[in-house]
């Protein structure tokens, strides 16, 4: 498996294509929001965007999992919640437009992610889940509410712009996922624009694990295993 940075055109509108199909997959038909102060194509330009590929020879059109992620200085906070001012900004990310279209992908898609924030010192990370993301993988990593639900004014749908549950992983929940990320058997470029993996990762970022097996097939160790068991499309940002 390899996750790549997405550095060219082609690649980040593949990325865009596939991220709609995922959410239309799972019927949640959104519409970019392009209105005013509220541009959800500059929000995702902005971004760094991931794609998780089969093996290093893959071309763009091989993306089957991928997800977004910027600081606070790369673009401002997408949802209204508690202050967190007295953290520079370049050290709180958030996550956002996590997708997958193949099992497990999206499992991979979300160790690749925690190995590039790992690196960059982070103090706090965001993310906005709506009613039907993963919140038991999400707590399991570390994640807790962050505040009220908030609605989330990028995307909208023919009932308007969808709530959401902002979360954060932050303190000794996040440090323990950083160590755990650094621990992973991954081979990397320089500059981490290329991140290769085996098969199977383990992320134990708290008293349970979560397991990335080869293939989709349950596993339940007694601390604690999620199995990515189809495809998704998961926090809004």
């Amino acid at each position: 498996m390899e996750i790549r940075l997405l550095t060219t055109e082609l690649e980040r509108t593949i990325f865009i294509e596939r991220l709609a199909r995922a959410r239309d997959e799972q019927l949640a038909h959104f519409k970019d929001v392009r209105s005013g102060t509220i541009d959800n194509h500059e929000r995702l330009a902005a971004c760094h965007l991931y794609g998780l590929f089969r093996d290093e020879e893959a071309t763009a059109d091989g993306m089957i999992a991928g997800i977004a992620i910027h600081d606070l200085e790369m673009f401002p906070r997408t949802c209204a919640g508690p202050d967190l001012s007295h953290l520079p900004r370049r050290s709180v990310f958030e996550c956002s437009d996590h997708w997958s279209l193949a099992p497990g992908a999206g499992m991979r898609m979300w160790c690749g992610a925690a190995i590039q924030i790992a690196r960059q010192h982070p103090q706090a990370v965001l993310a906005y889940l709506a009613e039907s993301d993963h919140m038991g993988f999400y707590a399991a990593m570390g994640f807790v509410p962050f505040g009220k639900p908030a609605q989330f004014f990028y995307l909208e749908t023919d009932r308007g712009f969808p709530w959401v549950q902002p979360v954060i992983l932050r303190a000794e929940p996040l440090q323990r996922l950083i160590a755990a990320s650094l621990r992973l058997p991954i081979e990397a470029d320089a500059d981490f624009t290329r991140v290769r993996f085996g098969g199977t990762l383990r992320l134990r970022p708290a008293r349970s694990s979560i397991e990335i097996r080869p293939d989709s097939s349950p596993y339940r160790p007694s601390s604690f295993s999620i199995e990515d068991a189809g495809p998704a499309a998961g926090a809004f940002a």
